[in-house]
């Protein structure tokens, strides 16, 4: 059975990071603003907490915290005359379900360092010199270094 709610002065689509600033914007404005979401409400507290360790197989492979392919197939074709195929594995790009969008997980890939990753400045250097004098105004290196 339907229901009818009270007449709000915004309505938003989706509840992710950008959804929630600007209702919160929006709300310091004095504007009475509903928002809707597809997924389910997360509670940081007792959805993540501290002491939690992360569960990947439950949350990447088994998309917890993302649109399953039942819920919403994407296409993907690389040219025009090809016919669109449906994506079953994204990679990186995961699709979010839930409040709080693709802020609630960002994929958590975060590759390790290589030990040369360490001495570059040291390798730069030993192999260009030392880093150009005051004034010089090549947008290479520079400062960065």
């Amino acid at each position: 059975m339907s229901r009818r709610l009270p007449r709000k002065d915004v309505v938003i689509v989706g509840f992710g990071w950008t959804g929630a600033i600007m209702a919160n914007e929006l709300t310091d404005e004095g504007l009475e603003v509903i928002a809707f979401e597809r997924g389910p409400w997360r509670d940081a507290p007792t959805d993540f907490p501290p002491g939690y360790m992360q569960d990947e197989l439950r949350y990447r492979i088994r998309h917890e915290l993302f649109l399953r392919p039942d819920q919403l197939t994407f296409t993907f074709r690389n040219k025009m005359d090809q016919t669109a195929l449906p994506i079953r594995s994204w990679g990186a790009f995961m699709p979010p379900n839930g409040v709080g969008g693709g802020g609630v997980h960002w994929n958590a890939e975060m590759w390790r360092f290589l030990p040369s990753d360490f001495v570059l400045k040291t390798h730069l250097t030993e192999r260009y010199g030392g880093v150009p004098a005051p004034g010089y105004d090549d947008p290479g290196l520079g400062d960065h270094l």
